[in-house]
């Protein structure tokens, strides 16, 4: 992680028995906002257990609100991991380290018929999404969640549809590439196909693009697939760390800032896949 920014936590309290959203304080105009619901930072958790190769232990966190002072994020509270830790102990008063935002959501202004997929790690940017929509935009949304305990009103000017299914996340099998498969079709009826954003566990994000891509033909203009997280991030890391000078300088080629990320994609998957990964 590259930690730019310390920020002041001003407040913490629970959304959902899964969630606690935390608020912070930003130094003048050191932090600004990309304006994309699903923007994410890096925040430092100050684990034991440090794992990244600069030194850090961080987790990326989704922007869930911007405020004039600062901005608000929701913890996930599942699991044990440094982040549920840190979410269970963060308190006012706190001194966090940030990093700038990044953001994947970008729909075509031109198109107004938008579905959002994703896990209990989504639902934060899915709220930011909907929330900030205008009333020109209609919605089609399905969650998994580990618990339906977590599910809670959304609002937005939008017209919006909402689905919570249970599974996914870590505990059970994900249901989010059988939901694409079965709303596609009727979606395409349409007069315009969507704009899909989805955004889940890491395999499963990439079982769906090659679905939409591959299997549906869909254009990769209307799409935006990201992986949140491994379910088998040990194996992954395994094969990274041990990759060859030559693996790198191929994967290095192949991700270029002249094409969008679903474009790079198009020649990345092949080369995951040779990796074993």
């Amino acid at each position: 992680m590259e930690t730019t920014i310390t920020t002041v936590v001003t407040g913490v309290e629970p959304v959902t028995p899964g969630f606690v959203r935390v608020r912070v304080t930003t130094p003048g105009d050191a932090w600004q906002t990309t304006g994309s619901g699903d923007e994410f930072i890096h925040v430092e958790v100050g684990a034991d257990d440090v794992d990244a190769s600069d030194g850090h232990a961080s987790r990326h966190y989704t922007v869930s609100k911007v405020l004039s002072d600062g901005f608000e994020m929701e913890i996930a509270l599942h699991g044990d991991g440094p982040g549920a830790a840190w979410g269970e102990r963060v308190k006012p008063g706190d001194a966090v380290a940030v990093s700038e935002p990044k953001a994947y959501y970008r729909p075509p202004s031109a198109v107004h018929r938008r579905v959002l997929l994703g896990d209990g790690t989504a639902l934060p940017a899915i709220a930011r999404i909907l929330a900030e929509a205008g009333a020109d935009e209609r919605f089609s949304v399905v969650i998994e969640l580990p618990t339906l305990a977590d599910a809670r009103d959304l609002p937005s000017a939008a017209q919006v549809d909402v689905q919570w299914r249970l599974g996914g996340n870590g505990v059970a099998p994900s249901i989010l590439e059988h939901e694409l498969r079965t709303m596609l079709p009727e979606l395409r009826a349409e007069t315009e196909d969507p704009y899909i954003w989805v955004a889940c566990e890491a395999a499963e994000s990439r079982r769906m693009r090659q679905y939409l891509r591959h299997d549906a033909g869909f254009p990769v203009k209307l799409i935006r697939i990201v992986g949140y997280w491994h379910g088998d991030k040990d194996r992954i890391m395994t094969v990274w760390e041990n990759l060859t000078e030559e693996q790198r300088e191929t994967a290095a080629q192949i991700w270029r800032e002249d094409r969008t990320d679903e474009e790079n994609w198009v020649e990345y998957e092949p080369f995951l896949r040779s990796l074993g990964v």
